[in-house]
């Protein structure tokens, strides 16, 4: 029974992804609001103010991140999760292209969710390639399976998925050293930084990770998926009764 009390101990993943999900939307609300107050003409916040808002917006990426690396290790059929994303990286484009480029359809930049599900592949054909979770596998069916995640993230970046490569690449960081944290780390934020010095705003997530307790928590199965696209529709929705933009 203690040891049982003891390995409670923690935030499950219900948490980290309700901190997701908090900041993400605080950022959306900047970059679709407060931009879109700016493009009419009115100054609503400074521009440290958008910066401080958009640094809080940095939390969500890497526990996404670390997130689909938690479910990809626990999951009992990839392939619907694969399909899960794969839908609703589809049915978010819209509402993604309607709030970020005030467009109906573009393929100027695609949303976070093929950003996932390419990260996602590459590490299902990963597993499948290395006998499922660890290097355990010959050497060359290990250099093939890097080869296709590094060709995942060539894919995201020539789609402009949202964090391109980098992205791609720190959910691979997140499976792949998952037993190694200082490096898994280090590693993620490396990259991370590489696309901007604002995503060092999420440095606190090192913490969030090391509270983890393995477990994930009451949560909805689908609210997540079905928030993004609907809360990026309502704030489009709501810069055009405001604004007319």
């Amino acid at each position: 029974m203690e040891q049982e009390l003891t390995k409670k101990k923690g935030i499950p993943g219900s948490v980290l992804k309700w901190v997701a999900v908090i900041s993400m939307f605080i950022d959306h609300c900047t970059a679709v609001l407060v931009e879109g107050s700016w493009s009419a003409g009115l100054r609503t916040v400074s521009y440290d103010q958008y910066l401080f808002l958009r640094g809080v917006g940095r939390l969500a990426f890497p526990i996404y991140c670390f997130l689909l690396a938690e479910g990809l290790l626990h999951t009992r059929n990839v392939k619907k999760y694969l399909l899960r994303l794969g839908i609703f990286a589809l049915i978010s484009e819209v509402p993604f292209d309607l709030a970020f480029r005030r467009s109906f359809f573009t393929l100027d930049y695609q949303n976070v969710f093929f950003t996932l599900l390419f990260g996602l592949l590459g590490l299902a054909v990963w597993q499948w390639l290395t006998e499922k979770k660890d290097f355990h596998a010959a050497w060359w069916r290990q250099l093939l399976g890097l080869a296709v995640i590094a060709a995942m993230a060539a894919v995201a970046e020539f789609c402009k998925t949202d964090y391109g490569w980098q992205g791609v690449t720190v959910i691979s960081l997140m499976y792949l050293l998952r037993t190694l944290p200082f490096l898994r780390d280090a590693g993620s934020f490396g990259v991370l930084y590489t696309s901007s010095y604002l995503e060092l705003a999420a440095l606190p997530d090192l913490l969030l990770f090391r509270l983890y307790n393995g477990e994930r928590g009451r949560q909805s199965k689908y609210f997540f998926y079905i928030f993004y696209p609907t809360h990026l529709l309502l704030l489009a929705g709501l810069r055009w009764l405001l604004w007319k933009i």
